[in-house]
Formats: structure tokens, C-alpha cells, sequence
């Protein structure tokens, strides 16, 4: 699965969840540490703003830590998505240079990094409001093997990712990505 199709999967996986999230869970926990669903939706938003202006080529502005969804968390994920999702759909050179405030890098390890971090957190999304998720089996082992490769030490020393938890041998696909990432499946 090319990168442009693990990024729209990304969007098609989590989108039905952020539809599905009432407003009374916005102070449920995640599984992410010190993030309620509402920050978690907040850094979803913030996240499609900033991959969309990195694949048109125009610098973010703004605060990082603004509050983004303010009293409706479904039309912000859906403008920041709607931005995100035309952006992919111009992004025509894979090779072409984006900038990131993290990272420039190519725009194929950009879609990767979306697909996983959106694929991840629609897990913990999931998880903090008790939705079901079942992402399809081929999408996930994509995106794997460079979330392995992505996630280094520093990153995890800085504290955007946990240490690696065990799933198990016999884990599925998804419990393994998510342990890779420092959740407990």
C-alpha cells in the first residue's frame, strides 16, 4: 500500500470514530498520557492543518497549543480533514520536498508518519470512547514496518512515544502496532 493510500485509509478508519464521539466524552482519558479525547481530537486537528500546509508548500502560523475544536469538535476535525485531503489529492511527486516544523522530508515519509500517527490515534480514540475498531488487517501491517523504524530512541526519550509494551506472540496486527507505539493493548 502506497502512501497516499495509507493516509486516505488513515482518514476513512478514524473519521467514522470522531463522528461517532459525543460531546460528553470530551474529558474521557486516552490512552495517551496526560490527554483527555479532547486534546486528542485537538492534536488530530492541529495535525491536518500541519501536514496540509507541509504538502501545499506554505508555512503553519498559529499557536500549537490553541485550543482548535473550540465548541464543536466534529466541523473542526472535518475542516482540518478537508484541508489535509486536498492537500493529499495535489500531491502528485512523492519525492517533493515538505516541511514540517519536526522535519523536512520527503512527501512520502510525510503520508507515512500522518497514516501512522492518524491510525494510532484512532485507536486511542476508540479505546477512550468505547468504540468498536477494526481497521483493515492489510492496512495496518503497511504501516508497521516503518512505525518500527520511525519511532527511535530520542523520540521515545523525548516523550512523544512510551517505551515499547509486549503484546504477545500471538497479538493481532493492530495490538502490535499500538505496543510499538507505548500502549497497552
Amino acid at each position: 500500500m502506497d502512501s497516499p493510500d495509507q493516509a486516505r485509509t488513515a482518514v476513512a478508519v478514524l473519521t467514522p470514530l470522531v463522528h461517532s464521539t459525543p460531546a460528553s466524552a470530551l474529558s474521557n482519558p486516552t490512552p495517551c498520557d496526560e490527554w483527555a479525547v479532547r486534546d486528542l481530537l485537538n492534536h488530530l486537528v492541529g495535525g491536518g492543518y500541519m501536514f496540509a500546509a507541509g504538502l501545499n508548500g506554505d508555512s503553519l502560523d498559529g499557536d500549537p497549543s490553541a485550543d482548535l475544536i473550540g465548541d464543536d469538535h466534529i466541523a473542526a476535525y472535518d475542516g482540518a480533514i478537508a484541508a489535509f485531503s486536498s492537500a493529499l489529492t495535489d500531491a502528485s511527486d512523492l519525492s517533493a520536498e515538505v516541511t514540517l516544523p519536526f522535519a523536512t522530508l520527503p512527501a512520502d515519509v510525510a503520508l507515512r508518519i500522518a497514516a501512522a500517527d492518524l491510525l494510532v490515534h484512532a485507536w486511542d480514540l476508540a479505546t477512550a470512547t468505547g468504540q468498536p475498531f477494526d481497521p483493515p488487517v492489510e492496512f495496518v501491517e503497511s504501516v508497521t514496518p516503518f512505525y518500527a523504524e520511525f519511532i527511535s530512541p530520542p523520540l521515545r526519550e523525548g516523550g512523544l512515544f512510551g517505551a515499547e509494551v509486549h503484546a504477545g506472540a500471538d497479538a493481532r496486527p493492530l495490538d502490535r502496532l499500538v505496543a510499538l507505539a507505548g500502549r497497552q493493548p
